[in-house]
């Protein structure tokens, strides 16, 4: 009889943190559910495991089940990055209000070769009539996983820069005319947002599809998963939850969570300005990835207004060097600290 075939050969798009997917088959599901079964971490502790396919579609491979002692619902993720394991689990430990509890979790599976997680299921996912207190939520939340991760000593961040933007800008060229405007001032403007809000590691991939809750309004409070850890100034975050989901504000809304933890920030028009620039370029960023909007005029307007509020911002006749120069100050109550050893 032919080994069983568990991987899909077929390509992933360029964005995927994944480079495989596993093969939606019936005797794949099978040899995953009993491998979970017979895991050391999860024997005897699963029960009820069942295939599940979620709504919004993944390139991972998911069962869910019950947890025992204490039947609580769980989720088992199969086929996750190793930064992906790393991060969940450590979260789940260091900042338990930022990300579901992680139950187990390992490397590989049973033959198959990919990495996993078993993840507390929550009840509620997001619904648009929790309106702003929802978008609230999420910046909370990835907050206080950047309080945690500044305390986390590894490698597994994707370390992004000035050619992270660029590439990201240039996938949306069609977008509007503002577009070459905006990239072409892309050095100079990344120069001053590094001056005001210095790169550091952020959840990532913040957005609804990407949280869930442990009870509706008027007790909202986001758990993240899926994290992409990666080393961008602060406005990053709240810009990709407002340009992805459709808010408003969310920038000067995290600086506000950021002054009440005290850690850095500037003053209200630097960041109505680091606000328009990060917004302005992930709209490019999201046009060139989402080509569903395409086809959507209100949400060619939409990110057309965002580009074209940063392409038309008053700039200084400097150098970029100059920007570069620009002093700051940290608040003294915040002090990273290290933690968790190099993974």
């Amino acid at each position: 009889m032919a080994a069983l075939e568990v991987w899909d050969d077929s390509p992933v798009p360029w964005w995927s943190q994944l480079q495989r997917r596993l093969r939606d088959d019936p005797g794949v599901w099978s040899l995953l559910e009993r491998a979970v079964g017979e895991h050391p971490a999860t024997s005897g502790r699963l029960t009820g495991l069942r295939p599940l396919r979620p709504a919004r579609y993944s390139f991972s491979t998911w069962l869910t089940g019950t947890w025992r002692p204490g039947s609580t619902q769980v989720l088992v993720k199969v086929n996750v990055t190793r930064r992906e394991r790393f991060w969940m689990s450590a979260a789940s430990q260091g900042a338990p209000g930022s990300v579901p509890h992680v139950f187990a979790s390992d490397d590989a599976l049973g033959p198959v070769d990919a990495g996993w997680l078993v993840l507390e299921r929550l009840p509620y996912t997001h619904d648009p009539v929790w309106g702003a207190a929802a978008f609230s939520s999420l910046l909370a939340a990835a907050a206080r996983f950047q309080v945690f991760a500044a305390t986390v000593d590894t490698d597994l961040v994707v370390d992004e820069n000035v050619e992270s933007i660029r590439r990201f800008a240039r996938g949306g060229q069609d977008l509007c005319p503002e577009a070459a405007t905006l990239v072409s001032h892309l050095d100079r403007d990344w120069a001053w947002v590094e001056a005001m809000a210095p790169r550091e590691v952020l959840f990532g991939d913040l957005h609804f599809g990407n949280a869930a809750f442990r009870s509706p309004p008027p007790n909202l409070a986001a758990l993240l998963f899926d994290p992409i850890p990666r080393r961008q100034p602060w406005p990053f975050e709240p810009a990709y939850l407002e340009v992805v989901c459709g808010g408003s504000g969310l920038v000067r809304e995290m600086a506000a969570i950021r002054r009440v933890q005290g850690r850095a920030v500037c003053e209200p028009d630097e960041v109505d300005r680091l606000s328009a620039l990060f917004c302005g370029w992930l709209a490019l960023a999201f046009w060139g990835m989402v080509l569903d909007w395409h086809a959507d005029p209100a949400q060619r307007a939409r990110l057309t207004q965002y580009v074209s509020a940063a392409a038309h911002l008053d700039r200084l006749p400097h150098d970029a060097a100059d920007y570069r120069a620009y002093p700051r100050e940290e608040p003294a109550s915040f002090k990273p600290g290290w933690a968790h050893g190099r993974a």
